[in-house]
């Protein structure tokens, strides 16, 4: 197998790690080094050519092809079956409504979230119990950490330049949950996006940290629980005061406990929507985007009316809601992801295609 990256000479293993420091092939944590056996193995494993285009990464505009996808998901510890996952992932996050380009270098600290939902997450071992978005999976650690090593040396997204993030978060190394499938009591996200019940499908969203909610499903009525979840959602420094879209994910006793009140998904986030508000009162002390523009707030409600709603969430498409976590204590955890609002990375979902369905 022919390839077009360069082979660099180093002495041992302790060498090659230190190289790909000093070659800038690593944000800050160390890489796998990617030698040419472990590429052509993914590469065979995809049945694809290694110099076939997948798309042009933004901001540097690097070309991704077969072959430099595989070299970062071996830096990143993937197994082959791992890197359809990952394809997927980079193929939607190139979809306009993502603005990759953008999420690349605002100031935001929002990071691509890839959410796996359908039967690979059960056959490739997802974590989707205890510490769904922590550590201790290799899954879930190696798909994010190889999108995260695609948009750093194939798309260049360096701190100070060209990504002007004042703080970051912890996603900016690897971002990876999924949907589980045992507690969920709704359609899953792959179903909800058009595929099969037999699709692997990927949803990428660009969004914030994870900020715990405690619901209070385990002690008190689905009304009390929606009504928490939806004010946990209108806080006035949220990026979405503005709109855009966002990730909540419920624990299993949150959901049990609205779906035995009779709520379906789509009832859910009506009522989510319904208590996700603040008044225009409060809206007018919140400097935003220009009035101007289209999702400015002052679209969505009557901005002379100091007791009109203003929807954090305007839309149900708006709210990317998913199950996963472990039952948990009668604080029944959940948790939010505000995404960035007017400025983009909107939920894009995408197919996997394994070898023998593409």
């Amino acid at each position: 197998m022919q390839f077009a990256s360069r082979i660099h000479e180093v002495a041992d293993l302790e060498a090659a790690v230190e190289y790909c420091y000093q070659q800038r092939w690593t944000d800050g944590l160390p890489v796998i080094p990617p030698t040419p056996g472990a590429v052509e193995h993914i590469v065979g494993y995809l049945q694809r050519v290694p110099e076939e285009v997948v798309g042009i990464v933004p901001p540097r505009n690097g070309i991704a092809t077969i072959e430099k996808i595989a070299i970062n998901c071996v830096m990143a510890g993937c197994k082959p079956e791992y890197v359809p996952i990952v394809i997927a992932a980079l193929e939607a996050m190139l979809q306009e409504r993502f603005n990759l380009n953008g999420v690349q270098a605002t100031t935001n600290p929002c990071a691509p979230l890839a959410i796996v939902s359908g039967p690979a997450v059960k056959a490739l071992e997802f974590n989707t119990k205890e510490n769904a978005f922590g550590h201790g999976s290799r899954a879930n650690a190696a798909v994010g950490r190889a999108i995260r090593l695609i948009l750093w040396n194939i798309g260049g997204g360096y701190p100070g330049d060209p990504c002007k993030t004042t703080l970051g978060q912890p996603g900016y190394y690897s971002f990876c949950i999924a949907e589980d499938s045992d507690t969920n009591p709704w359609e899953p996200l792959n179903v909800e996006a058009g595929f099969g019940a037999n699709d692997t499908a990927i949803t990428v969203v660009a969004v914030g940290a994870p900020a715990m909610i405690q619901s209070g499903a385990g002690s008190k009525p689905a009304e009390d629980v929606l009504y928490v979840l939806g004010r946990s959602i209108a806080v006035l420094g949220s990026s979405n005061f503005n709109g855009g879209d966002m990730v909540l994910a419920l624990g299993p006793m949150t959901a049990k406990n609205l779906a035995d009140a009779g709520f379906d998904k789509s009832g859910v986030k009506r009522e989510i929507m319904r208590h996700a508000t603040v008044s225009v009162r409060d809206a007018k002390r919140r400097h935003s985007i220009p009035p101007s523009h289209p999702m400015h707030w002052t679209k969505a409600t009557n901005p002379d009316d100091d007791d009109a709603r203003v929807p954090f969430v305007r839309e149900p498409d708006n709210l990317v809601l998913l199950v996963t976590g472990a039952w948990g204590s009668a604080g029944a955890h959940c948790a939010l992801c505000p995404g960035w609002g007017a400025g983009g990375g909107q939920a894009v979902r995408g197919k996997v295609n394994f070898p023998g369905n593409q």
